[in-house]
């Protein structure tokens, strides 16, 4: 989906546009976000959502040559949550593909069996 929408196969350049365009305080355009990736990457088009212990993400340039997509599932229990490791994963795979790779640094705590 996200390579036919920003490739332009589903909608016309000036929709396309107006879609891309994000509010200035909440970095939301019309049903997706645009995330900045750093100098070296620029922007993408992202929209990301689950339920029920499963997930989608999906990551785009404006231009649709490069894409990057993925479907998991999950336990939907807080004590077991691994939210804030999964998301500066995330953060770190978007940058590694589409720039900024000098910003991708996971930052993640040991396990206690790491001591």
């Amino acid at each position: 989906f996200i390579s036919a929408l920003t490739g332009g196969k589903l909608l016309p350049a000036p929709l396309l546009a107006e879609m891309f365009q994000p509010h200035p305080k909440a970095g939301y355009g019309l049903g997706v976000f645009v995330q900045d990736v750093g100098p070296d990457g620029g922007k993408i088009i992202t929209h990301n959502g689950g339920m029920a212990g499963h997930a989608a993400l999906m990551y785009s340039t404006q231009d649709g040559a490069t894409t990057l997509t993925a479907a998991l599932n999950y336990v939907d229990d807080a004590s077991m949550s691994m939210a804030q490791a999964f998301q500066q994963a995330t953060q770190a795979l978007v940058r590694e593909v589409f720039g900024d790779s000098e910003a991708a640094v996971v930052t993640t705590r040991p396990s206690p069996a790491d001591g």
